[in-house]
């Protein structure tokens, strides 16, 4: 439940809890569904997976929960932030009975990490201002990256602009799994969204067009494609938009993953050498061989 990860936007991965609900076509072929952690607690009869008011939502071991600590010990003696996605197995900013206490000992953690920058990634954004310390909201933790996914123009019209209202240091969205052609340009620069400045460091917080070196409110995208077996389309020309969008808008992109059904129009990828999740850039078309991510923070000293 931690550490090994086959993401390639990350460098560990790291679950409080297990559980959530599915809400969106995105949730459709859920891979944390159906995940060895759950399988196991669903074959002893705990199911993890479903609506709040039915099905329970586990507890991680304190061995687990306590490696956070260790990562932030070798990351500080590294000299370099480790990018921690939390949760794969589960939605930090889900409306859940047993979260509330669970998610106050995560902030103490997240607190104490601060050579560790939390990727928390959610499907819920517009529950992130109600969930986090409130002293967050006044002045950004410098280790907390909060992301929302945006599978179709639908979820782009409905999460981004929840993401928008957080203050945060960086902002990031996931387009994975990608459904369809997407717009994203009207949330690149939102007209009276609070930005940050080029200096990650800095604690100055300021509106935008009144600093030059000013970073657009979305610092990052992340573009991917759905694997599995019941992998729906994904069009190489989506992608090749995506990224010409975040060039305009000098935004980091990050290509993921093809998936398992690739297309180019007018038919299917059907390169021999493709891995099961299209995951390999050297088997791509050369254009959308990208994998930036936003500038890496100066660790202070204690």
């Amino acid at each position: 439940m931690g550490l090994i990860t086959g993401i390639a936007w990350t460098d560990q991965t790291h679950n409080e809890w297990i559980g959530c609900q599915k809400i969106s076509q995105a949730c459709e072929n859920c891979y944390a569904e159906v995940s060895p952690p759950v399988r196991g607690h669903r074959a002893k009869g705990l199911e993890l997976w479903g609506p709040p008011k039915t099905t329970a939502r586990q507890l991680t071991g304190q061995k687990n929960r306590n490696q956070p600590i260790r990562w932030d010990k070798a990351a500080r003696a590294a000299g370099v932030p480790a990018r921690t996605f939390c949760a794969s197995l589960a939605d930090v900013f889900e409306d859940h009975p047993s979260l509330p206490p669970w998610r106050e000992n995560l902030w103490k953690t997240v607190e104490r990490t601060q050579a560790l920058d939390w990727q928390l990634l959610t499907k819920r954004p517009g529950n992130i201002r109600s969930m986090v310390p409130a002293a967050w909201l006044g002045t950004p933790p410098k280790n907390v990256w909060y992301g929302t996914t945006v599978e179709d123009q639908r979820r782009a019209r409905e999460r981004i602009p929840a993401l928008l209202a957080v203050p945060a240091v960086v902002r990031f969205l996931s387009v994975e799994p990608m459904l369809e052609a997407i717009d994203l340009r009207p949330y690149l620069y939102p007209e009276g969204t609070a930005g940050t400045c080029v200096d990650i460091n800095s604690d100055w917080w300021h509106e935008p067009g009144s600093c030059p070196n000013c970073r657009p409110a979305i610092s990052w995208v992340i573009v991917g494609g759905e694997s599995g077996t019941k992998a729906r389309p994904f069009n190489i020309a989506w992608a090749r938009d995506i990224i010409a969008q975040c060039r305009e808008a000098r935004v980091p992109v990050f290509m993921k993953q093809l998936g398992s059904n690739p297309i180019m129009e007018p038919g299917p990828i059907t390169w021999p050498a493709m891995d099961s999740h299209g995951a390999d850039p050297n088997e791509w078309p050369e254009d959308i061989r990208v994998r930036e991510f936003p500038p890496v923070r100066r660790l202070t000293q204690d």
